[in-house]
């Protein structure tokens, strides 16, 4: 006969099973109605947990969204405090960059533009013919056929 109530299956350990069934024999009642009768009566120990897990489960979500805003708070403080760091350093190394441009400045002017190049020896400016591969002076003794 079909029924509204809601079904489960369950897997038992051999021993939690075997004592389920002995108890079904002893009583005359089947399996399905012992499991359904110890669940009841435990039903308002059932409720209490309900609503302490439910209680935890919002406390965790509250303590989630406070650790959350707390690392944002936080976060605007240190790029803050960076922020007054790097002015304050700014502030404090503008004399020496000023000092610094001055006199890349004075250099500049009176610079040539050949000094203005790295000096390289004439010796060196020339790749050496062994690194070429190329000789100035043709090699007759090969013949082309």
């Amino acid at each position: 006969m079909p029924t509204s109530k809601p079904r489960l299956s369950l897997t038992l350990e051999p021993l939690l099973a075997a004592q389920l069934q002995r108890m079904s024999e002893l009583t005359g009642s089947s399996q399905s109605k012992l499991i359904t009768e110890i669940l009841e009566g435990s039903s308002e120990v059932f409720a209490r947990l309900i609503a302490t897990l439910e209680a935890a489960q919002q406390a965790t979500a509250e303590v989630k969204g406070k650790a959350s805003r707390d690392m944002k708070h936080a976060q605007q403080r240190i790029e803050q405090q960076f922020g007054l760091i790097l002015d304050d350093f700014d502030r404090s190394a503008a004399p020496l960059l000023e000092s610094v441009e001055t006199v890349k400045r004075r250099a500049r002017k009176g610079a040539l533009a050949r000094d203005a190049l790295p000096s390289v020896p004439a010796a060196s400016a020339a790749t050496p013919i062994s690194n070429r591969g190329v000789r100035s002076i043709k090699n007759t003794s090969r013949t082309v056929s």
